[in-house]
């Protein structure tokens, strides 16, 4: 008998959104092998035709909008507003692929008979998170196929149901067999798929596992890897902000999908002659966020996908006495877990030492820090292992100027949160956070290699020939 995979909803915890077989070794070699069948005539067939079914796809995603969100609301957790504004983005991210994207690796001629092109990979294997179970695998999805590529998608098994939703959407839209494939199943599925045939691996998810996919390719440098993990992400707040929309985007950032965004706020760093009352209106904001569950009207924050996310959150708060910290915010929800409340703890100098302060929680917890000026915020912001996102509020653009390049994170937003990013931008970070291969726009330079071309018209010169190489006429 087939093991399955059951999905079950953390908002009510038992129910069943669907039973899903677990692909073994031998079904992942299956469906490798069908995708690399089926490359030669897709990475062949003309672009329009790729693209026309590739928005098919968008346009029945733009469709079913309504039931798409609903299923990531009850499978992820995650409130209706917050799913329903993921599964807009499928189909904007069709648009983004097909213009934008294919004009990064649109050909390049420099004259002189010297030009470049780009060609597919081949088959790519696709890992899914859970946080963003539709979106952020259809951001490695979409540009795979749109230059050629054939794709073995393997979802988060926290979020199988919303997986198998977007392979009967590309079904549905008529992709012919073996272009996509999917693989259900947890960390043995995905090692099986890491050592197979794939000339490549396209990564969102913890550091942890992004670790160990790099580790299980380190003998096959053929295979590219594009990760994109976590963060501990940083908001500076100075004197002259727009207090209200400091405090908004904070409150939103350390808790917008019950702070499980890899690009959630964990660490701010707060001028010290306003941190009090900073403090004091953030914490009255985070008092007011309505938790609940994900279908229910007006709830802003549903539960963490889990138990075990919740235990984790847990224990990471009571870590937070032993690294310094004061508690000043610890939210019950009234809500048995994995439903969660936001929490803050109030440290009185910049040293991030502990492990409650470099290690990523993913959930809707932060630290709050002091700042003297720019130069200390710019510093504390750098002092982590990670490299992913940064936002700055201050009224004045020379200051922010200050930060751009000092700062090292991939993403770096002013007056606006940590958690805001443009499909048609780089989307990826340093350190522990990425490997230099971002996705959002710049997704299909890693779907694709660069070739380079000396090109002649045949014609043949001897008097080019360099001095001392034998000419016909020296015979």
């Amino acid at each position: 008998m087939t093991d399955m995979l059951i999905s079950t909803s953390p908002a009510e915890p038992g129910r069943e959104l669907g039973r899903f077989a677990i692909s073994d070794t031998g079904a992942v070699e299956a469906a490798v092998d069908r995708a690399r069948r089926a490359f030669r005539d897709w990475r062949n067939t003309d672009f329009e035709k790729r693209a026309t079914l590739i928005r098919r796809f968008g346009a029945l995603a733009q469709q079913r909008v309504d039931e798409l969100a609903r299923l990531i609301a009850m499978e992820s957790g995650k409130a209706l507003w917050d799913a329903t504004a993921e599964a807009k983005l499928i189909a904007a991210k069709v648009d983004v692929s097909l213009g934008p994207g294919m004009e990064l690796v649109a050909e390049q001629d420099v004259g002189g008979g010297a030009r470049a092109t780009h060609h597919p990979r081949g088959v790519l294997a696709v890992y899914g998170p859970f946080n963003f179970p539709a979106h952020l695998p259809n951001g490695h999805i979409v540009p795979a196929l749109a230059t050629g590529n054939t794709v073995v998608f393997k979802p988060s098994e926290h979020t199988p149901a919303t997986g198998a939703y977007l392979a009967r959407l590309w079904e549905e839209a008529g992709l012919p067999a073996g272009v996509f494939e999917v693989v259900q199943g947890g960390s043995e599925t995905g090692r099986a798929l890491a050592a197979s045939d794939v000339d490549g691996i396209l990564f969102t998810g913890s550091y942890a596992v992004g670790r160990a996919l790099e580790e299980a390719v380190l003998d096959a440098p053929n295979k590219i890897l594009a990760l994109e993990m976590g963060g501990r992400n940083a908001i500076a707040v100075q004197s002259d902000a727009n207090f209200d929309l400091a405090v908004a985007e904070t409150a939103l950032s350390i808790c917008v999908s019950t702070g499980q965004r890899c690009t959630c706020a964990s660490r701010v760093f707060v001028a010290s002659d306003i941190i009090d009352e900073f403090c004091d209106r953030l914490v009255d904001t985070l008092k007011r966020v309505r938790i609940g569950h994900p279908l229910e009207a007006d709830v802003f924050m549903g539960p963490l996908i889990n138990g075990e996310a919740a235990e984790r959150v847990e224990r990471f708060r009571s870590l937070a006495s032993a690294a310094g910290g004061e508690r000043i915010l610890r939210i019950d929800p009234g809500l048995a877990a994995p439903y969660v409340g936001p929490g803050l703890v109030r440290f009185d100098n910049l040293s991030q030492t502990h492990p409650y302060q470099r290690e990523e929680i993913f959930g809707p917890e932060a630290a709050i820090y002091p700042a003297a000026d720019i130069d200390e915020a710019i510093a504390a912001i750098n002092d982590s292992d990670y490299g992913l996102a940064a936002a700055l509020f201050t009224g004045d653009p020379r200051d922010y100027d200050r930060y751009k390049g000092r700062v090292r994170t991939g993403i770096l937003n002013w007056n606006k949160g940590t958690t805001g990013a443009s499909g048609k931008l780089p989307f990826g970070g340093l350190g522990k956070s990425g490997n230099d291969r971002p996705a959002g726009i710049a997704a299909s330079l890693y779907t694709t290699f660069p070739q380079a071309h000396l090109e002649g018209d045949g014609a043949f010169d001897p008097n080019t020939l360099p001095p001392g190489f034998p000419r016909r006429e020296d015979d």
